[in-house]
């Protein structure tokens, strides 16, 4: 089983400077759906530079009592793991994790009977 090792800490960042989620979606002109799946995350959501940046300007400008600015490292909690899970070879290793994916699928390529699901005749569609 793998550990969260890095947490993403958006709802505790928002709850210390007293930031409601309404007013951040507004400043960041997304919806509040979306807003609320942000600061409900455990981990941390795919978020490209330029969006973490605008998120951290964001919160930087909507904060109460600020006394230092708002970063990335603010947003991550970072556990270092003392054992090497013997999964994580498999995160980053492209080629063992489509072996496992080969092994895993079923072999109905290997029959001689032809799959239906690969027989298509576009020429009959009207």
């Amino acid at each position: 089983m793998i550990q969260t090792l890095i947490r993403w800490r958006l709802k505790e960042v928002m709850a210390r400077y007293d930031i409601k989620g309404k007013d951040l979606a507004k400043k960041l002109d997304i919806s509040t759906n979306a807003m609320s799946a942000l600061r409900r995350a455990k981990t941390m959501p795919r978020l490209d530079g330029t969006a973490l940046n605008l998120l951290c300007n964001a919160l930087n400008e909507l904060a109460q009592d600020l006394d230092k600015s708002i970063t990335p490292g603010d947003l991550l909690d970072y556990a270092l793991d003392p054992i090497h899970p013997p999964e994580a070879d498999r995160v980053f290793s492209l080629a063992k994790r489509r072996k496992a994916n080969r092994q895993q699928a079923p072999k109905d390529e290997d029959s001689d009977t032809p799959s239906l699901k690969l027989v298509t005749d576009d020429s009959s569609v009207a």
